[in-house]
């Protein structure tokens, strides 16, 4: 008995020594997973550096960011405490009760935690300044022509217009997010429906309308040698204006309209012939040319 007994005995070192092998084997498995997570890693972080602005547009940055930390969270728990066979700890008080947290999940969660708490307040941010009419976010009245204007304290920042109603300001300060501020356009046709803008995110509205312009009418109507006409109706019609002419046959109409253009314009004298012309906006030399009618009833 006393024989057999010691052929079934193992030596009392074998049990360590096979716990040893199996913790040994399973390193090359967290090496790969590590070695996967930090390759993830990097081609995300690469993404993130590359497309910084247009994530920051669409407000994915925060989100990309946190994909960022979890990938560098899982190659670090898995090289630390599968590789190197590290060891952490964590007790705290959670939900009424006692949180405990061991092994590899508290590596992982202070590289996320950490990277969140350390991470650098930006100085600076980007800003897209979108040029709206005021039928809305498809009324896009312009396209490469003009520039957007921000005042950001005493500075004046301008930025070109681009193909889809949008001006890119790269550098915003910080201390400018969520405050309101001046902004306007330069355009020949369009301005500013508001004199300020409020910097709540990554991207604004500033919506314009068709500038409100005035345009001086005025001229001359003689007879046929030259000499002015006085008691001359000059007629506007588009606009409802008229005007009768005194002794130096002068006309003038003060207009307000959108945009330089051509006006009808009607002078008529009783026995004189009437004469129509279309000058445009802002001409101040129209000279109308009447001739008596012979046949003109008295």
């Amino acid at each position: 008995m006393t024989n057999k007994q010691a052929k079934n005995e193992k030596p009392p070192d074998i049990q360590p020594k096979m716990h040893a092998r199996r913790t040994q084997s399973r390193i090359p498995n967290y090496s790969l997973v590590s070695f996967v997570a930090f390759l993830c890693f990097l081609a995300l972080l690469f993404v993130l550096i590359v497309n910084a602005e247009k994530l920051s547009r669409f407000g994915l940055l925060q989100q990309v960011y946190y994909l960022v930390l979890v990938l560098m969270s899982l190659s670090a728990a898995g090289f630390l405490f599968g590789v190197l066979q590290s060891s952490a700890d964590w007790v705290g008080e959670a939900w009424g009760g006692t949180l405990r947290l061991s092994g590899s999940i508290v590596g992982a969660a202070l590289v996320v935690i950490g990277g969140y708490y350390f991470i650098p307040k930006p100085t600076f941010f980007p800003l897209t300044v979108y040029v709206r009419g005021e039928g809305g976010p498809q009324d896009i009245v312009l396209r490469n022509t003009g520039k957007v204007f921000l005042k950001l304290g005493a500075e004046i920042n301008p930025e070109g217009i681009e193909e889809n109603g949008q001006a890119v300001f790269p550098r915003i300060p910080a201390e400018f997010r969520g405050q309101q501020v001046p902004g306007w356009v330069e355009s020949e046709d369009y301005e500013a429906s508001t004199p300020t803008v409020t910097i709540a995110g990554s991207d604004v509205d500033l919506i314009v309308k068709k500038k409100i312009k005035h345009f001086t009418l005025a001229g001359t109507v003689l007879d046929i040698h030259g000499k002015p006409l006085p008691e001359v109706h000059v007629i506007l019609p588009e606009y409802k204006k008229e005007f009768t002419t005194k002794s130096d046959g002068r006309f003038e109409f003060q207009v307000t309209a959108d945009r330089e253009k051509s006006a009808d314009l009607t002078a008529e004298k009783h026995a004189y012939q009437t004469i129509r012309l279309s000058p445009t906006l802002g001409d101040s030399g129209v000279t109308f040319s009447l001739k008596v009618v012979n046949n003109a009833p008295r």
